[in-house]
C-alpha cells in the first residue's frame, strides 16, 4: 500500500527533514572535527545539496495546495517579523490602559 505523496503529512515529514538537516549543517560547520578543511567543504556541500532537494520537494507541494500546519515549518522557513509592521488596535484594552475584572459572584455546582 502506498501512501499518498500529496497528502499534508507527507509536507510535514518533508518539513521535519529538512529542520534535521539544518541542525546538521550547523553542528557540522561549529563542532564537529574534520581532518581538513576541504573535507569540511565537501560535507556541508552534500548536506547542502541534500536540503536543496528537500526544499525543492517541499516547495513543490506547497505549489500544488498541500497545507500544512504553520508550526510544523523548519526553523529555517520562519521569518522574523519586523516590529515596524507590529500595531496595537485602538480600541483594545491594553491600549487604552483599562483593567479586565473577573466576576466576583460566586459559582454554584450543577447537580
Amino acid at each position: 500500500m502506498q501512501a499518498n505523496a500529496y497528502s499534508q503529512y507527507a509536507l510535514k515529514d518533508l518539513h521535519q527533514a529538512i529542520d534535521l538537516m539544518d541542525r546538521k549543517i550547523s553542528y557540522s560547520t561549529t563542532l564537529e572535527a574534520f581532518d581538513s578543511q576541504t573535507a569540511r567543504e565537501a560535507h556541508l556541500r552534500k548536506l547542502s545539496s541534500k536540503r536543496a532537494a528537500l526544499v525543492k520537494s517541499a516547495l513543490t507541494l506547497a505549489a500544488l495546495g498541500v497545507r500544512c500546519d504553520p508550526r510544523f515549518l523548519p526553523r529555517s522557513f520562519i521569518h522574523v517579523v519586523q516590529d515596524e509592521g507590529v500595531s496595537v488596535p485602538e480600541g483594545s484594552a491594553v491600549a487604552e490602559g483599562t483593567e479586565t475584572r473577573k466576576p466576583s459572584g460566586r459559582r454554584s455546582k450543577r447537580r
